[in-house]
């Protein structure tokens, strides 16, 4: 399998190595990862230049701009030239009971990131938003902003069945008045997908960006301008396993926000759409489960050493994959966040982990809304 990674490079594209993340154990992933990482530092390239902007529905082919400026300093090392990948990590605060006791283990975890400069970025929904509003009130999202951390909606809107887009945006826009008085920015919603034009409803609710785009947003799109394997698209509901896969489903597709003007239309970049999307990886503590059991009901997970190899190996990989002319983002999601004492000794190993891409310069913390600061500047260069 090596070999085949090899030839593939040679002929300019590292985008096929990743596929090893679907097909192998971790142990040879990391293996091949090294491999073409030390090839692409050899000077073979790492990037596909699709030729019209956003996500070819035929291909899933994405660009998002065209000039050769990068919005990070630029480093050294692997990817020839390219700015910093900015990492980051969403926490859909979901599913779970919102008692002072939740809000003090999410507080401590915000201050273990802090602690290795890690930024997170904190969905709650509409139930978390309320528990922590109270009275009494349990929680402060002001507090978490000012420590560089960002407050989005984890919406739970749309679905598969069809609805018009004036009852969508008045879902969207409860959700935007309710966290905004608790907040000081508000750009982002998640969870916004369904069988309506949603770009049109979570943008006229004044959200601007939306993060963990999945394969419910096709239903969105005319069946017959989706890609192939989506035509026929039948999913039983939002958390159906198929329709709640993260789209794109190429890594190389996932590093690059774009702007989009409307649901039929969400894979094409539009520079002069009035929604981001900034695509998102898998769940953290259910890499594993997603890796060795996809297509299925995922149970509720915990973070293990697997999921961390897992997740290094994608990171590793994301970072042989950064393209100099174009803002590189990267983060996975924790849904119905919630963390155990035995889980915390996983995440240590984890941090340290990112600490060592960190200190070498291949990444950096971010959380979403500095992701879409540092897109709104590429653009003024970009455009």
């Amino acid at each position: 399998m090596g070999r085949n990674v090899v030839r593939s490079c040679l002929r300019g594209s590292l985008l096929k190595g990743e596929k090893l993340l679907k097909h192998c154990d971790s142990v040879r992933v990391a293996g091949a990862l090294g491999l073409f990482a030390s090839i692409a530092s050899a000077g073979c390239s790492t990037t596909v230049a699709p030729t019209d902007g956003g996500i070819d529905a035929s291909s899933d082919a994405q660009v998002a701009g065209d000039a050769p400026i990068a919005v990070d300093a630029p480093v050294t090392g692997d990817a020839g030239g390219a700015s910093a990948l900015l990492l980051g990590m969403t926490l859909h605060l979901e599913n779970k009971t919102f008692d002072k006791t939740y809000f003090t283990s999410l507080d401590t975890f915000a201050k273990t990131f802090e602690s290795h400069g890690g930024r997170l970025t904190f969905e709650p929904r509409d139930s978390c938003v309320s528990a922590a509003a109270g009275p009494p009130a349990l929680f402060d999202w002001k507090a978490l902003e000012a420590r560089g951390h960002s407050v989005g909606s984890h919406a739970a809107i749309g679905g598969v069945d069809v609805t018009t887009v004036q009852q969508f945006t008045a879902q969207a826009k409860m959700r935007y008045e309710q966290l905004s008085p608790s907040v000081n920015r508000l750009d982002h919603i998640s969870g916004n997908c369904g069988n309506v034009d949603w770009v049109k409803g979570v943008t006229e609710a004044g959200f601007t960006a939306t993060t963990a785009a999945t394969v419910l947003c096709f239903y969105g799109m005319p069946a017959d301008s989706r890609p192939a394997e989506y035509k026929n698209l039948s999913c039983k509901g939002s958390t159906d396993p198929v329709c709640h896969t993260s789209y794109p489903i190429e890594l190389a597709q996932r590093l690059h926000p774009w702007r989009v003007a409307s649901s039929a239309t969400w894979l094409t970049d539009d520079k002069n759409g009035k929604l981001v999307i900034i695509p998102g990886s898998g769940t953290l503590p259910c890499l594993e489960e997603e890796a060795t059991n996809p297509g299925t009901t995922l149970p509720t997970c915990s973070l293990t050493k697997e999921d961390v190899t897992r997740a290094m190996a994608e990171l590793d990989a994301a970072i042989a994959l950064r393209d100099p002319n174009k803002l590189n983002t990267f983060y996975w999601v924790w849904g119905s966040w919630s963390i155990s004492s035995q889980e915390q000794a996983i995440l240590d190993s984890f941090l340290s982990e990112v600490d060592k891409r960190v200190a070498k310069g291949q990444i950096k913390w971010s959380s979403i809304g500095s992701m879409l600061d540092a897109y709104a500047e590429w653009e003024k260069t970009h455009r």
